[in-house]
Formats: structure tokens, C-alpha cells, sequence
């Protein structure tokens, strides 16, 4: 019976206990449950835990506003580094100073040359003055390497190739030099040897030079020239190469009537003869003239020079009479020789006279187209 009560008590304590823990599990989020074992029942003890803190809000945020982008600007690229202004300023910068350099000098020595008085008269006709043909033997290898830049400047290569260009037919150049002329001719060998002048299209264009003669005084010179013709038509036929004195007569055949003829027909006349050059010096320019009006066709056929002589100014001639002997030794030319009063005493025919280029070197130029006028008549008497 004890023992029936006490298992009745206990089971109300457990319930009674179960009872109570139930409503603090309402109040209290967690329960720590401690036992307590006795002889003669069980007793239970709550501790409530410290409440938790409450989780902290969380903020609302905002909603982001929108923002019409923007471009953003180019990124710049890095400026470039300065450059030296005279970079490509140099090589003009030299030429130019150079060339005042040059033509300051030139100015000086006009000037210098121009207001020096002369210890003797300065002589100014051919006949006053040394012949210093011989020169040109010494300077024939260097003559066109001295001569052609200053040619270019001053026109005289262009003057060079009008003139050749009117030769035609049977044609004589007298002091021919180193053969600067060569080039500038209008060929036409088809009846020597067969070689023509082929156009753009193959066929064989006639030129206007049927045959050639070639005559200087100098050996070495015609050598020269020889040399650049042989280049120019490699074993080609008619053409003449003559060592003499045009001045003298005689001594210049007439025109071939074939390849292989090298005598030439006393009888028979040029259709052109051509000199650049060539009065200022040889010893006698009168008798030189005269004697190629007699080897030219009458009234038809045609005399062209090109040479130096006196200027327009005074002032200019003066220092080409200054300078003259100097050049002469130099250069075998004689180049203040009034070429007007030659002209006249040679007796030949003018057709045209004319400096060109004069503002470019002064009228020191000279132009000259000469004929044989025709012979008058004889008179018959009663």
C-alpha cells in the first residue's frame, strides 16, 4: 500500500512538474532542466535563460536613382614631343647660304674687276690679241666638266639645242670642240650605213642631217667629240672627222656624195653650217667667215652661230676687258670681241642678230644667222 502511494505521488509531482514546465516554455524560450535524485522522490528546478536580444533591423534601402550617363571625353593621347624647327629646315638653310655666299663673292669680284684700271690698254680686236687656240689641247679631257654647269644657268644649253635643231641636209660644224652639240642634232644616217631614227612605234623616222663634217683645230678636242659620237651610233658611216683651220681655204672638203667618199666635191655646198663658240677663239673671225661663205649654198643655205661678245652696258664691258686676257689664258676665249663689227666686215648677209637672254647675262650672247647673198650679174658692156 506504501508502496502504491508513493508511485501515486510521484506521478502527480511528474505531471504537476510537466504542467508547470509547459506554461514557462510559453514565457521563456529555453528551459535548463536540473534532477535531483532523492530517496523518496524526484524534485525539478527551472532556470530561465536571459532572453536573446532581438535581431537588429535590417535598413531599407533606397532604390538607386538613374543618372542619364554620360559620355566621358576621349582620353587625350600624350602631346608629342617638340621638334627641332630646323629638322628639315637644314639642307636649305646650307644651299641658300651657300649660294649667297657664291653670288656675294661673284658681286665682289665684278666689282673689283669692274673699277681696277688697267696697267696697259686692254685690246679688243683679234688682230691685237694673242692666239690662244693651243689652250684647248691642254683642257680638252676637262673642258665640258667646267663648262656645263655654268652653260645650264645661264641658258646656254637650251640656246645650244634651238640652234642645232635648224640644221638640215648636208651639214658642217666648224669648231666643233668636245662635241657639245652632238646630241641635239636630228639625225637621219638611212642612206649611210642603213641606221635611222626609230619613232615610238618601231619605224624608221628620217631626221633632218643627211651627212655630217666635223672640224676643228684641235686634235685633242675632236678626239673628244669623236668619242661621244661613237657612243651615241656605235659603227655608224658618213661622218667626217677633219683636223684643220677653218680659217684657211681649201682645207675643208665639200659634202660627201656616199659613205665610204672622205674627199668630198670641192663643187658641191653645204646646206647648214654651225659653230657655238668659235669667233672669240680663233686668230682671224673675219677670215673665217668669209671662208664658210664660200663652202655654204648660195641664198639658200644658212650660216648659225652662237657666240660670246661684248654686252649691252658699258659698265659691263669693262669688265670683260678687265677679265678678258685672264679667261683667254684660261679658257682660249677671247670674249670682248665686238662681234657686230666681224659680222659686217665679213661681207656675209644678215638674216636674224639677237641677244638672247640679255637680262641673264647682259647681251654677252649672241645669236647669229648669216647667208651668202646671192652674186649679182656681171655686167656686159656694148
Amino acid at each position: 500500500m506504501a508502496s502504491t502511494m508513493q508511485t501515486l505521488f510521484r506521478m502527480a509531482v511528474l505531471h504537476h512538474t510537466k504542467t508547470r514546465a509547459r506554461g514557462a516554455a510559453s514565457i521563456w524560450r529555453g528551459v535548463e532542466s536540473v534532477r535531483c535524485t532523492r530517496t523518496f522522490g524526484t524534485t525539478s528546478f527551472l532556470r530561465a535563460t536571459k532572453p536573446s536580444k532581438p535581431a537588429p533591423k535590417t535598413p531599407q534601402r533606397k532604390p538607386l536613382e538613374y543618372k542619364t550617363p554620360t559620355r566621358k571625353p576621349p582620353i587625350s593621347s600624350p602631346p608629342n614631343p617638340k621638334t627641332n624647327p630646323l629638322r628639315y629646315r637644314t639642307i636649305p638653310i646650307i644651299f641658300g647660304a651657300g649660294s649667297l655666299f657664291i653670288f656675294s663673292a661673284g658681286l665682289a669680284y665684278l666689282i673689283i674687276t669692274a673699277t681696277r684700271v688697267a696697267d696697259q690698254p686692254v685690246p679688243t680686236t683679234a688682230s691685237a690679241q694673242a692666239d690662244v687656240s693651243s689652250r684647248y689641247d691642254k683642257i680638252a679631257s676637262s673642258f665640258d666638266d667646267s663648262v656645263d654647269w655654268t652653260e645650264r644657268l645661264m641658258g646656254i644649253t637650251s640656246l645650244r639645242k634651238k640652234l642645232a635643231s635648224l640644221a638640215h641636209g648636208d651639214v658642217l660644224e666648224v669648231s666643233i670642240g668636245t662635241g657639245r652639240n652632238l646630241s641635239y642634232y636630228s639625225w637621219n644616217f638611212q642612206g649611210h650605213g642603213g641606221v635611222g631614227k626609230p619613232d615610238a612605234k618601231g619605224y624608221i623616222k628620217k631626221g633632218k642631217v643627211r651627212s655630217f663634217t666635223a672640224v676643228d683645230k684641235s686634235p685633242e678636242m675632236l678626239e673628244v667629240a669623236h668619242e661621244k659620237f661613237s657612243k651615241m651610233f656605235p659603227g655608224i658611216l658618213g661622218v667626217r672627222w677633219i683636223i684643220a683651220d677653218a680659217a684657211e681655204k681649201g682645207v675643208i672638203p665639200g659634202p660627201p656624195k656616199s659613205a665610204n667618199e672622205r674627199s668630198g666635191n670641192l663643187e658641191r655646198k653645204y646646206d647648214t653650217i654651225l659653230q657655238t663658240m668659235g669667233l672669240c677663239s680663233v686668230g682671224d673671225p673675219v677670215a673665217l667667215l668669209k671662208n664658210l661663205g664660200e663652202i655654204v649654198k648660195e641664198e639658200e643655205g644658212r650660216i648659225l652661230l652662237l657666240e660670246h661678245g661684248r654686252g649691252r652696258w658699258e659698265w659691263l664691258n669693262k669688265i670683260l676687258d678687265n677679265s678678258a686676257e685672264g679667261h683667254a689664258r684660261e679658257f682660249g676665249c677671247w670674249w670682248n670681241r665686238d662681234l657686230g663689227s666681224i659680222v659686217e666686215e665679213s661681207g656675209l648677209e644678215v638674216v636674224n642678230i639677237e641677244q638672247p637672254k640679255w637680262w641673264r647675262h647682259g647681251g654677252t650672247t649672241w645669236w647669229i644667222e648669216l647667208k651668202k647673198p646671192k652674186a649679182e650679174p656681171s655686167k656686159v658692156g656694148k
